[in-house]
């Protein structure tokens, strides 16, 4: 009897499971999404796991209700005690979420989740693709997280195009931030290239100038020395004709011209 019983909930849930034609509107998948959430919320209060998990992941990701964090990890705890590995995973993953990863506490979940992955584990495989994601208990890697979001959609276990799309939008921006930094920072040193050229020119210039300031300063200055001798030149001149009409008064004789005794 218990094996018709499994028997007849697998049948169930396959059938909530159902691609939805691609003719649907958007009014008509969100009515799909909540009959969905109807239908595994009743096999969830039945006891079954299966539905318990599914509808667990439905209230964390908001799909056909509105996000509950705290009813998601509800159903994720009943399923968790009910044995489901993958639920306890998750339950760990939004404790983490809200407190912080610490090594001593979350290494062995992790090590479990990565396990699980490489094994093919498609529930496993999508929550460790949002821990690199996110950057939680390993290094932040969107390229790692795409490849994992990949063989999820490999798995055909999930969609994960959304997942994907977002992934691959942030790839993209983290390229063109990268391409915009590199022409910042080319643009910088060609700044800097020009300013040094510039200060080079200046003091090029400043030393010209400096120069053609010492050469009139050394003109002016011989100028002034040349004035000088001049004006020194036209004194004894003038003191040398004195002496001699002195003299020419003294002894009668006509005045000598200084330029004839030179």
């Amino acid at each position: 009897m218990r094996l018709i019983k499994q028997a007849v909930t697998s049948v169930l849930l396959s059938a909530s499971l159902i691609v939805v034609p691609c003719s649907l509107q958007a009014e008509d998948l969100i009515d799909h999404s909540s009959n969905v959430f109807k239908f595994q919320h009743t096999l969830a209060e039945n006891g079954n796991v299966h539905a318990q998990y599914k509808l667990a992941t439905m209230y964390e990701a908001g799909d056909g209700v509105n996000a509950d964090i705290e009813q998601a990890k509800h159903w994720y705890t009943r399923a968790s005690a009910a044995g489901s590995a993958p639920a306890n995973q998750r339950l760990t993953y939004l404790e983490v979420k809200q407190q912080g990863y610490t090594a001593s506490q979350h290494k062995q979940w992790l090590a479990s989740v990565k396990k699980d992955a490489a094994a093919h584990n498609a529930d496993s495989t999508f929550l460790l693709a949002q821990l690199y994601s996110q950057g939680i208990g390993v290094k932040k890697d969107l390229a790692k997280s795409l490849e994992l979001y990949d063989q999820v959609a490999i798995l055909g276990s999930a969609d994960v195009e959304k997942e994907i799309t977002e992934i691959q939008a942030q790839i993209a921006q983290a390229r063109e931030a990268k391409v915009a930094e590199r022409m910042k920072r080319e643009q910088e040193q060609a700044r800097q290239l020009a300013e040094k050229q510039a200060q080079k020119l200046a003091q090029e210039k400043n030393k010209q100038q400096q120069k053609i300031e010492l050469a009139e300063a050394e003109k002016l200055e011989l100028e002034e020395k040349r004035r000088r001798y001049e004006a020194v030149m036209l004194k004894i001149k003038m003191e040398q004709e004195m002496i001699d009409q002195q003299q020419a008064k003294v002894t009668g004789n006509e005045v000598a011209n200084i330029d004839d005794e030179f």
